[in-house]
């Protein structure tokens, strides 16, 4: 009896997050841009996609604490217009956007000194106002593709966030500079609330390493850290990809 009630505040709450209507809790413009990821059709009120396009926040140069407002970016997300050679698409950096603005602080950041100051290569994301519990995504793990010079090192961070009102987990990537994708974040897939969270999220992240295997991409040379995904699982996938297995999940 003692266990029942205790977990029942926490049932209670995922009951109300997977029953909340989205609008109550995304901006109406987040709200349009992730109707359009999840293949949603557009209801007669939401805004047109072309309407939501605001010119991307560029690196920020540090200079000390009074530049630390350029990190600060009020507002919605909106859609940025992409280079065409990159190979994410605009709604998938949206949609990682909303998903990661609250811990873009600990996302992977390049930065480099200069004579003006610190180039941080990683834009700062913009910061809307969340009505209810900001979003929480779970860490999954971040791999190094390779270290192609000392202190150069190529991580990529993955996470996985429920969005509520829509009972769906989104699965981003991130990245420290816009070199290679133009971004720094965009998602990777998605999955029903319903699903088991640790095994989805293995199978979209496989998914994108065989993309990468097939644009002639090696095996990522080890991992930096683990999370919801272990160092042991995190190797067995890697080997299986790159040996053209089967996912066995």
């Amino acid at each position: 009896m003692t266990a029942t009630s205790s977990n029942a505040p926490q049932t209670d709450i995922a009951r109300l997050w997977r029953r909340l209507n989205p609008d109550h809790y995304f901006e109406k413009g987040e709200v349009a841009i992730l109707r359009a990821y999840f293949a949603m059709r557009p209801r007669w009120f939401d805004p047109p996609l072309e309407s939501l396009y605001t010119e991307a926040p560029a690196s920020v140069v540090y200079r000390g604490e009074d530049d630390e407002d350029k990190f600060l970016i009020k507002g919605p997300i909106r859609l940025h217009r992409l280079k065409e050679e990159s190979d994410i698409t605009e709604l998938q950096n949206a949609v990682a956007r909303i998903c990661l603005t609250e811990i873009q602080d600990r996302l992977p950041q390049w930065s480099c000194g200069k004579e003006d100051g610190i180039v941080m290569a990683r834009p700062p994301i913009e910061r809307g106002d969340r009505l209810l519990t900001p979003l929480k995504p779970q860490h999954l793990m971040c791999i190094n593709w390779a270290d192609s010079g000392p202190g150069f090192s190529w991580p990529e961070e993955y996470h996985v966030t429920y969005l509520p009102g829509f009972d769906r987990y989104v699965v981003t990537a991130s990245v420290d500079s816009p070199d290679v994708h133009g971004v720094t974040d965009w998602a990777i897939g998605w999955f029903s609330g319903k699903a088991d969270v640790l095994r989805s999220s293995k199978r979209l992240v496989a998914r994108w390493w065989r993309n990468q295997r097939d644009n002639g991409q090696g095996r990522w040379a080890y991992l930096f850290d683990a999370g919801l995904i272990s160092v042991e699982e995190a190797e067995q996938m890697g080997d299986r990809v790159w040996r053209g297995a089967e996912e066995p999940w």
